[in-house]
């Protein structure tokens, strides 16, 4: 074992210690834990706690390893493509609030809580419940697979990725069985501000191997100009997939569970709104910039680079080896912070979606404590499809936000339109879904749209014909559920 590997190692033990340390003490609060509200949303979460445990759930391992490989390949037209994440935060500014409202009044807790209520639909709770988990725990074992291959990289192969997908698994559900949402979101904390100053710091080292910030530029533009102006490098990027990128990636990206809850979990509806417009700027400003001028600038030193989508890595391994740990550390926060997010949000689609079904009568500690005993069998489900190849699994990880965005038409439902009905959502819901499903796998993105658009193309046509041939929720119904909306709380 060199010393390069002892160092990884020390790193890697330094940063489980800080997490746990941060999770089971300054996070755990047990008067928080003791209900099932507070265990899945925590009781009203400070702006700044709010804020970075949204980036760190939002940003995973995709932004130190593809996004930047994007770059490199496909030069700054990236930023065009990237402008769905616009779309995100502008949904959770307009619907954030109103989902916190609803949810503060009614203790909604999950998503299918606030739709199913409004719908009055049981089925309707159960089959969207089942959808979300569907497609979350896919995603989670993504990034236990990719935080155990970042552990197996840096220590050399000294640590199997089969320990480190188990080292993912436990410590992530040690402090999200014990302190819930609460711990999950300080830890995320800590993970996010980790994940930003190891990207900003990388953007520093590569301007400085680089020569300087002006030489980086004027070598890049030497070096590979063809990169710093927008081409369709590729017959894949034309308007239709763009399209259908920008709406799936900013739908499905804010119709994610893991995110819609954070708008419950705010102290505030105004503390959505801010929250949506610090992320837009954050975005924009905090990671978009860090990460195209690292992908584009890879071109000097590293032209040939032979896998992009480990860029960051691998420029730190040859020219700053001592950084590339601290990369590594970037990758696990950012993976991890994912992971938890999406545990909390699984046990409790378990919890209170499916266990609510079958013993609506049960109290506020015995949801929570199957919510417990559900992070422990996501786990398990997790850690087992991270260690086998499925098909499958990956056609669900790439299905993943596309499956999200079909719930969009049900929600426009509440707030936009009063004639959808319950069958015709719940019907176009799930004709959305088979749809998205056939046109990515079996179809293969028909006439150059993403099977996903078609999913919603389907989802809306079957809605309207349902709804034009049954009932309506009743005006006086209708009004009374959204009766919170009219005095929000604007704190």
């Amino acid at each position: 074992m060199n010393a390069y590997v002892v160092a990884a190692l020390i790193a890697i033990v330094i940063y489980t210690v800080f997490n746990l340390i941060v999770g089971l003490g300054l996070g755990f609060d047990k008067e928080t834990v003791s209900s099932a509200r507070g265990y899945f949303i925590g009781g009203g979460t400070r702006n700044f706690i709010l804020f970075f445990t949204t980036v760190a759930t939002w940003f995973s391992t995709g932004i130190y390893q593809g996004v930047v490989g994007s770059v490199y390949k496909n030069g700054i037209g990236w930023i065009g493509i990237s402008t769905w994440q616009l779309l995100v935060v502008s949904l959770m500014g307009i619907l954030g609030p109103r989902f916190y409202t609803l949810s503060k009044i009614r203790n909604y807790i999950t998503p299918a809580d606030l739709v199913g209520d409004y719908y009055k639909s049981k089925p309707f709770k159960i089959i969207m419940g089942l959808g979300m988990l569907a497609f979350c725990i896919p995603s989670m074992m993504a990034q236990i697979r990719g935080v155990s291959w970042a552990i197996n990289g840096i220590t050399d192969e000294f640590i199997p990725f089969q320990i480190g997908v188990l080292y993912a698994a436990v410590i992530v559900g040690i402090y999200v069985y014990l302190g819930g949402f609460n711990s999950q979101a300080w830890v995320d904390t800590a993970q996010g501000l980790a994940f930003i100053v190891i990207l900003w710091g990388s953007l520093f080292i590569v301007a400085w191997k680089n020569g300087g910030w002006n030489e980086s530029w004027s070598r890049l533009m030497e070096t590979a100009p063809e990169v710093l102006y927008y081409k369709d490098i590729t017959e894949y990027w034309n308007w239709r997939m763009y399209l259908s990128f920008f709406v799936l990636q900013g739908c499905g990206g804010f119709f994610a569970p893991y995110v819609w809850q954070r708008s419950y979990a705010a102290k505030s509806s105004g503390a959505v709104k801010k929250l949506a417009g610090y992320m837009g700027a954050f975005f924009c400003f905090g990671v978009c910039f860090p990460v195209v001028f690292c992908g584009l600038n890879f071109h000097v030193l590293m032209p040939e680079m032979a896998n992009p989508e480990n860029g960051l890595v691998a420029f730190m391994a040859q020219f700053a080896p001592a950084w590339g740990i601290f990369v590594t550390i970037g990758i696990l926060a950012a993976g991890m912070s994912t992971i938890s997010s999406i545990l909390v949000t699984c046990s409790s689609i378990v919890a209170v979606d499916l266990g609510g079904i079958i013993a609506p009568s049960a109290d506020s500690v015995k949801v929570r404590n199957w919510g417990r005993k559900a992070v422990i069998v996501m786990l398990i489900i997790g850690v087992a499809l991270s260690l086998i190849s499925l098909n499958t699994i990956e056609i669900l990880i790439n299905l993943t936000l596309a499956g999200f965005t079909q719930i969009l038409i049900p929600v426009l439902g509440i707030f936009v339109f009063r004639w959808i009905t319950p069958k015709g959502a719940c019907a176009g819901y799930i004709a959305g879904l088979i749809i998205t499903y056939l046109g990515t796998v079996h179809w293969n993105n028909p006439f150059g749209f993403m099977g996903g658009m078609w999913g919603l193309a389907a989802n809306i046509v079957i809605c309207v014909i349902i709804s034009m041939f049954t009932e309506p929720i009743k005006e006086e119904e209708r009004k009374q559920f959204l009766s919170p909306l009219s005095k929000p709380d604007k704190g």
